[in-house]
């Protein structure tokens, strides 16, 4: 049986996360009998070089990136093309399949891309792929017939048609921990309360339309794990690695309601003791909802802000309105729990009074924690089909497209007659600066600390924060 070699590319980060896509295809992978490798050479923060050495075995080798790491797949992809020339190399990921083609045609390294929600694609197609001088060769069904994958086919760059299942969640493998370097992964502030810390995905899809936003691997029909299969993962990682804080990232947990509240109840009934946050939009919350997750051990939510500014928000089709999030967020801090903000800085139409707008709605929400990022014009967005108006993707600096929050740095791509790269910058400095840097926060934070765990949060918070302002 082939041996698989899975490799997540060093992407330079200080909160490394476990790399959730390759983790599942590697449980994937496992149960259907493969010998599997993984290499995280992010967590690790190894160089190129000391990659191949550790897949030196693999018959097979898979990378993933997002659009800000594709670079860094490519630039991982030719290593390890130089020392293994004979071993078929894939990519997947939200880049990969946006742009199939082009990152083909652009990385020789390359030989295939499995495209969107890869579990059966893959599991197709490793029984196609041989080893042999030539390189590949059909197996027992030719490449052709593979539904989901682009490659190459007499000099000329083929897309098969996608398949026309989608993935039975609840028939999916737990994520497999037990081959990752779990204890390298760092919780992004303000989460890590308790360690070891884990992160899970129990939903797939979003049906809203947010101009920001593309939807490449799991589309807009929302799908979900019933709650039994949830509570099985937690027990299960709690039990192996003795997890005791765990982050949903699902795009929209509270979506289904009846399945948030039913997932709360098992952790109630069951007496599982567990620190959990989550990720929602501000109009798919209700108090009852947000009591009942934090009885269950909830103690924080996110939601996706994006502006203070009314004509924004429709310019972004975010479909919530200023209103709607003062609730939510009125409703989150009078049951207990903790609220991260996102917004983004630089939308179409932003001014300078816009971001005002947006800074001053952050304060009055009295948030406990705030991420301003630079508005990033994704491939397979409205926005993007906006940036790219006259540019082509060879000119498009990839490794910029970081919807970067306090730590990684600022590099806007996008600008526009209002606002410069230079001085959306400036303002989400700003932005940071006015929201942390107050008399009032500093003791809203102190009320806040309730633990140690509190209080180490807190400390990396601020160290993570004065980082970013030096960077200005």
């Amino acid at each position: 049986m082939l041996k698989i070699a899975l490799v997540n590319p060093n992407h330079h980060t200080k909160y490394p996360q476990p790399p959730m896509g390759l983790a599942l295809l590697a449980a994937v992978l496992e149960r259907a009998g493969y010998p599997i490798t993984v290499v995280d050479a992010s967590a690790l923060n190894l160089p190129l070089e000391a990659i191949a050495p550790l897949v030196r075995d693999a018959d097979v080798i898979g990378l993933t990136a997002m659009t800000p790491s594709i670079n860094f797949a490519v630039s991982t992809a030719r290593h390890l093309k130089k020392a293994r020339p004979d071993v078929p190399i894939i990519l997947g990921g939200a880049h990969a399949t946006l742009l199939p083609e082009e990152t083909l045609a652009s990385a020789p390294e390359l030989d295939i891309i499995v495209r969107g929600e890869g579990e059966e694609s893959i599991l197709q197609l490793l029984p196609a792929l041989e080893k042999s001088s030539a390189g590949l060769t059909p197996g027992k069904q030719p490449l052709n017939k593979i539904p989901g994958i682009t490659y190459r086919k007499g000099g000329k760059i083929v897309s098969n048609p996608a398949g026309s299942k989608l993935v039975d969640l609840d028939s999916l493998p737990f994520l497999a921990y037990h081959l990752l370097p779990w204890h390298s992964y760092k919780p992004h502030p303000p989460h890590g309360r308790a360690l070891p810390f884990a992160v899970i995905i129990t939903s797939r899809g979003c049906p809203y339309h947010c101009a920001y936003c593309s939807k490449p691997i799991f589309g807009t029909r929302f799908r979900a794990q019933n709650p039994d299969r949830v509570i099985k993962e937690i027990l299960y990682h709690q039990k192996r690695f003795g997890i005791k804080e765990l982050a949903f990232y699902d795009d929209v947990f509270t979506l289904d309601k009846k399945r948030a509240h039913a997932i709360a109840d098992q952790i109630i009934k069951r007496g599982i003791k567990l620190h959990w946050s989550c990720e929602t939009r501000v109009n798919l919350v209700d108090k009852n909802l947000l009591r009942h997750m934090k009885e269950a051990g909830c103690y924080a939510i996110s939601y996706g802000l994006e502006s203070g500014s009314p004509e924004i928000l429709k310019a972004i089709d975010k479909g919530i309105t200023l209103q709607q999030a003062t609730e939510a967020v009125r409703w989150s801090r009078e049951v207990g729990l903790q609220t991260i903000g996102y917004f983004m800085i630089g939308s179409p139409g932003e001014s300078p009074e816009t971001i005002r707008q947006t800074i001053r709605f952050a304060k009055e929400l009295k948030l406990d924690f705030a991420q301003f990022a630079v508005t990033t014009p994704f491939p397979g967005t409205k926005l993007h089909d906006l940036y790219m108006h006259g540019k082509k993707n060879a000119d498009i600096p990839w490794e910029n497209f970081v919807y970067a929050g306090t730590g990684e740095g600022l590099s806007p791509v996008f600008e526009s007659d209002l606002l410069s790269r230079n001085e959306i910058r400036r303002w989400a400095k700003r932005a940071y600066r006015e929201f942390y840097l107050r008399p009032s926060y500093y003791w809203q934070r102190l009320r806040q600390i309730k633990s140690p765990g509190d209080l180490v949060v807190n400390v990396k918070g601020l160290a993570m924060l004065l980082g970013t302002l030096r960077k200005g």
